[in-house]
């Protein structure tokens, strides 16, 4: 296959995580469509999907430094003699780390750099600083995931408000399928869930933003009136231990399933009956589509800036452990209404938010900014 061009997509890990899936399809759907060929870097060499990346013929290389803010002069030489050795045409870099070592990294070289925003406004001050400087005057362009991302960029930097692309998140349904022989039960088993239990289940890393203790507060609630439910949370990260007190503090220790990171996160998630996001903030969680492509109803908090995008095909709560507590319950209590509702997120993914359509987007943007139409 003649490809045209060459991108090398810069990602701080591969460990598991919606960004990096993205980066993992991104490439996958890239080397499928054979317009540009993609190169991942993978900055700290930590990755749940090397294997997989490595699996689908995906050129893959890292500096292999785990911590990313020491070595900072030693590491920006050696993500420059990579680019050096791969010449690509662009470097399409995800969240901050990748921003900074990509962006430096390329100074001089002439190689556009395209930076794709997730949630800064997680990031702190000093972070914002920088960040500031290189959208100022090094970065090329940028990919927003929501309308609300593309507008705080332009605030942040007006002279950039031009070079702002909105670029919805999606997902590769293929990825999600479940493997041969699959059983619910049996899966349910795993976790010692009995087969008519109702499930309720989260996925994602375990860090403040995502609202977790917000969710086993109200599946304490919950619990009063279902007594049949459980928790299942699948994802591992600094609040577990937090977490895992609080649960055992409200004595529901006994139905709250700490599942840690899994590599069947699609074969889990479908002994799901509700999927919730519980998040104090987020951009555009692609787990959420992957609940809905997984056919389960889904619970969001408003603190989702994609809710606008999404709310046609998802139950809109405030971010507090009554209102969580009630949405599921509604849930839980209302066979049809799940059935309805997981069936309109069905159809919003499969016909908004797959692979193939973001690609074609994304290439188009990659055509511009190197034809120096930004």
């Amino acid at each position: 296959m003649a490809f045209r061009r060459k991108v090398m997509i810069v990602t701080a890990t591969l460990l598991y995580g919606g960004v990096e899936r993205l980066v993992v399809n991104t490439a996958k759907w890239l080397l499928r469509r054979g317009n540009y060929y993609p190169v991942v870097l993978n900055l700290t060499g930590k990755g749940h999907f090397e294997s997989e990346i490595k699996k689908h013929g995906i050129e893959y290389c890292s500096i292999n430094q785990e911590n990313l803010r020491r070595n900072v002069i030693k590491n920006l030489k050696e993500v420059r003699s990579i680019i050096q050795d791969y010449h690509p045409d662009l470097i399409h870099t995800h969240q901050f780390a990748s921003d900074f070592y990509g962006s430096l990294a390329s100074l001089g070289l002439n190689i556009p750099v395209i930076s794709h925003i997730h949630n800064p406004r997680m990031e702190f001050f000093s972070r914002k600083a920088i960040r500031y400087l290189l959208s100022r005057w090094v970065i090329s362009a940028f990919i927003a995931v929501v309308d609300e991302k593309a507008e705080e960029l332009k605030k942040f930097v007006p002279a950039a408000k031009e070079r702002v692309y909105v670029l919805y998140n999606a997902i590769d349904p293929e990825s999600l399928q479940l493997g041969e022989g699959y059983n619910r039960t049996k899966y349910r088993a795993r976790f010692s869930i009995p087969e008519n239990a109702l499930v309720v289940g989260a996925c994602g890393r375990l860090s403040w933003e995502k609202g977790y203790d917000l969710l086993v507060k109200a599946f304490h609630m919950i619990l009063q009136y279902v007594p049949e439910c459980y928790l299942l949370i699948v994802g591992d990260g600094p609040e577990r231990s937090k977490l895992e007190e609080l649960a055992a503090a409200l004595g529901v220790a006994d139905r709250v399933i700490f599942a840690g990171y899994r590599a069947d996160v699609s074969a889990v998630m479908s002994t799901f009956d509700v999927f919730v996001i519980s998040s104090y903030t987020e951009a555009f969680p692609i787990v959420a589509l992957e609940a809905m492509c997984a056919g389960l109803p889904v619970v969001m908090t408003n603190k989702v800036s994609a809710k606008d995008v999404l709310s046609s095909a998802s139950l809109i709560v405030s971010p507090s452990a009554p209102s969580l507590a009630e949405g599921i319950m509604y849930l839980l209590a209302n066979p049809e209404a799940r059935k309805k509702l997981a069936a309109k997120g069905k159809a919003l993914v499969e016909t908004q938010f797959t692979m193939r359509t973001y690609v074609e987007k994304l290439e188009a943007i990659y055509d511009m900014v190197l034809e120096g139409k930004v």
